[in-house]
């Protein structure tokens, strides 16, 4: 099964029709059609449609990659949460969110200026979903505590392909954000 909404969402943010999307992943049109309809298609085609908004096949499946990562869902919601609020361009309420590591380390204003720069000229946000995480006590530059390393395959308005990392800490029973960083 394959995520129809994500396939229809990727293809209107590029601006492209049924049509286009099957020409581009040499694909046919009832295959394209079957896909955001029904959520079936050959694992080929879901190769190739992956393919075509340059993403890897297993971003399309319906089954959840954290859960098959084994992030629960209070994790991945903080994670997104977090996420949401950058991506409303609210970057000062991102700021006031996160850990107190987070804060300790880049004022208000710079992580301001820091997201306008960086963050906005990308766009809209398209699609995001987890690639990988993991679970550390320690990391480098901070004190030992109980930590996940998030990392999302994004695409943007205005950029296809990115990976956004979030740094979750976990403070008393609450998982705050301790770290972003988008390639």
């Amino acid at each position: 099964m394959v995520n129809q909404e994500l396939i229809k969402k990727l293809r209107s943010g590029k601006f492209w029709s049924q049509e286009h999307l099957a020409l581009i992943a040499g694909i046919g049109l009832r295959t394209v059609q079957r896909a955001e309809n029904e959520g079936k298609c050959s694992l080929e085609s879901q190769k190739a449609i992956a393919a075509a908004f340059e993403l890897d096949v297993a971003d399309l499946s319906v089954e959840s990659n954290s859960t098959v990562l084994g992030i629960n869902d209070s994790k991945r919601d903080a994670a997104i949460s977090w996420l949401e609020i950058v991506d409303s361009g609210e970057y000062a309420l991102s700021w006031s969110k996160a850990a107190p590591v987070f804060q300790e380390r880049i004022s208000s204003s710079k992580w301001i200026r820091m997201l306008t720069q960086i963050r906005t000229p990308l766009g809209k946000v398209i699609s995001r979903s987890v690639k990988r995480a993991s679970e550390h006590n320690s990391l480098p530059g901070v004190a030992d505590g109980q930590y996940l390393v998030i990392n999302f395959a994004a695409s943007f308005g205005k950029k296809s392909s990115a990976i956004e990392t979030v740094m979750l800490q976990k403070i008393a029973s609450e998982w705050r954000v301790a770290g972003y960083f988008i390639n």
